[in-house]
């Protein structure tokens, strides 16, 4: 004799045993979550191992050769995993969607196994509210991803997941849909991932209200949206959003963090000339340092929204339109016989910076007709460094050339650059056309000033490398270091050509500037070896 309805009772185990799995998982998940948070231990015990024993001891029973029955005991263990649940629902639900998603930020791998148990816990809810729906597009897209390319996300095959999600449907009770239904509202997902993938920029991105139609939408399917076919295309959909968000994101965070250093050379430019500082200038400054601090704050705990940015844009534009009035003020107003730069005269159309970085200069009469320079009379074009380079010439542009370049150096306008007064002076003999171009000297002023911009960038590097490590910004600073190993390689060729500039003034005997090339060269050493050491300590690949 076998126990009655033995088939029965077996997928009756398994169907509990695997509950058991899922609760047990989610416990434990719960307690992570918790201990993330800060919030202390489980506010709910139980005894997972003793259960376990129970169920083990059921085997015997279950088995087709078995003559008992079994049932009252399952009757048993179905009540005790329903209290379970219970327990644990009550205690999950105090923690908002968002929370979910930063733990599995922060935790950063994630089994496969632990997402299916967790689905299956939400899946077994007797209420899907739209928290709980929340959740699941979470979960089913975590499940649905694969690493990619540039630490971005790429869907599974589409038939793998349509195979994965059908098993998980099974457990919860779905709506039926017709093919009629299903079409249109697959194509409305469809269209939302075609729209973001054609968004170009940022600001774009932000205005168009994407992300905000695209979430309207999956409120309105409710539990639909967890019948198959449909997981996969909001699924895709989803990890399609969030690549697209990071790729846009971190282009408009490099200008945020480039404007924002603007900003604080305005700040410093204002020490110096309080005069210029407006009631309307002071106010959009306060204002901005008030977004920036906010903005920060949420950037060192990866919360950063959406309209974040955006607002930190808006106040950086307001300040820089508050000052290009000021500064046009400042430079009509210099004293009697102050000389401007020369290239100060004319950059307005002959030096090419970003025009963010341009301010404006003094003008001239329609008459008079100044012979400026421009960027490429002085060096030749290097992607790499050209940035810098404007960086160095529009604050040396600001300066009134009426003093020594060794007084010229603390001013308030450079002195974050910290250059050398032979650097200075150099810009100046090739700014007016001092020397010849088929001379040996223009050949070693132009190394000079291009190893000078070198080194600043790699101190600027430096700086920001340590930072990102503060504020564990992995993506970004993987950025950085990308770039920092270019300016490594070609700190490694400038050294040597350091050593070939003085190799040659000893064979010709001409040492009376060899102090001032060793003092240039040991300043940018300093450098090189700063940033080497940062960026190999970061985890970056430095060039040997």
């Amino acid at each position: 004799m076998q126990a009655p309805n033995a088939n029965v009772l077996s997928v009756r185990y398994t169907t509990l045993s695997d509950r058991f799995r899922s609760l047990w998982t989610f416990y434990q998940f719960l307690g992570g979550v918790l201990k993330h948070l800060g919030e202390g231990p489980m506010p709910y015990t139980y005894d997972f191992q003793a259960l376990h024993e129970r169920l083990k001891e059921l085997v015997h029973k279950i088995g087709v050769e078995s003559t008992a029955d079994a049932t009252p005991e399952l009757d048993q263990l179905e009540r005790e995993l329903d209290r379970i649940h219970r327990e644990l629902a009550r205690i999950e639900n105090q923690f908002a969607p968002s929370v979910m998603r930063k733990f599995f930020d922060h935790i950063k791998r994630q089994d496969e196994k632990v997402l299916t148990a967790l689905l299956k816990f939400y899946l077994l809810s007797n209420f899907f509210e739209q928290d709980t729906l929340d959740k699941l597009d979470i979960l089913f897209t975590r499940l649905a991803e694969t690493p990619g390319k540039d630490d971005r996300k790429v869907p599974k095959d589409p038939a793998d997941l349509l195979s994965s999600f059908k098993l998980l449907s099974q457990i919860t009770d779905l709506p039926p849909m017709s093919l009629a239904e299903e079409t249109p509202l697959t194509q409305a997902v469809q269209a939302i991932r075609k729209e973001l993938e054609s968004i170009g920029d940022y600001k774009s991105l932000v205005e168009s209200k994407v992300y905000e139609r695209y979430r309207r939408l999956k409120q309105r399917l409710g539990k639909a949206a967890l019948h198959p076919s449909m997981l996969v295309e909001i699924t895709t959909t989803n990890i399609v959003a969030k690549n697209r968000f990071k790729e846009l994101y971190e282009a408009e965070e490099s200008k945020v963090i480039e404007n924002t250093n603007r900003i604080f050379d305005i700040e410093r430019y204002l020490e110096r000339h309080p005069e210029l500082a407006s009631e309307g200038l002071k106010r959009q400054l306060e204002e901005f340092r008030t977004i920036r601090v906010r903005y920060e704050a949420r950037a060192r705990k990866d919360n950063v929204k959406r309209d974040d940015i955006s607002e930190m844009t808006r106040a950086m534009q307001a300040v820089l339109a508050q000052f290009d009035p000021a500064a046009k003020r400042s430079l009509h107003a210099r004293p009697e016989g102050a000389t401007v730069s020369p290239t100060a005269r004319t950059a307005s159309h002959k030096i090419q910076p970003p025009d963010e970085e341009r301010l404006p200069t003094e003008s001239k009469g329609a008459d008079e007709k100044v012979e400026g320079t421009s960027l490429d009379n002085l060096v030749p074009p290097d992607p790499l460094l050209n940035e810098t380079l404007h960086k160095i010439m529009f604050a040396l542009e600001m300066i009134v050339w009426d003093r020594l370049p060794t007084q010229i150096t603390s001013a308030p306008e450079i002195h974050n650059l910290n250059l050398e007064p032979r650097e200075i002076e150099i810009y100046r003999r090739l700014a007016e056309g001092n020397v010849e171009k088929t001379h040996p000297e223009w050949e070693l002023d132009r190394f000079i000033l291009t190893s000078a911009a070198l080194r600043v960038k790699m101190e600027e590097e430096t700086n920001e490398i340590t930072r990102l490590d503060d504020a564990n910004n992995p993506d970004r600073l993987y950025e950085v270091l990308e770039h920092s190993a270019q300016s490594l390689e070609r700190a490694r060729d400038s050294d040597r050509r350091f050593q070939w500039f003085i190799d040659d003034m000893l064979f010709r005997g001409e040492t009376q500037q060899l102090e001032d090339i060793y003092r240039s060269r040991f300043r940018f050493l300093h450098a090189y070896s700063g940033l080497w050491l940062a960026h190999q300590r970061s985890g970056g690949l430095t060039p040997l």
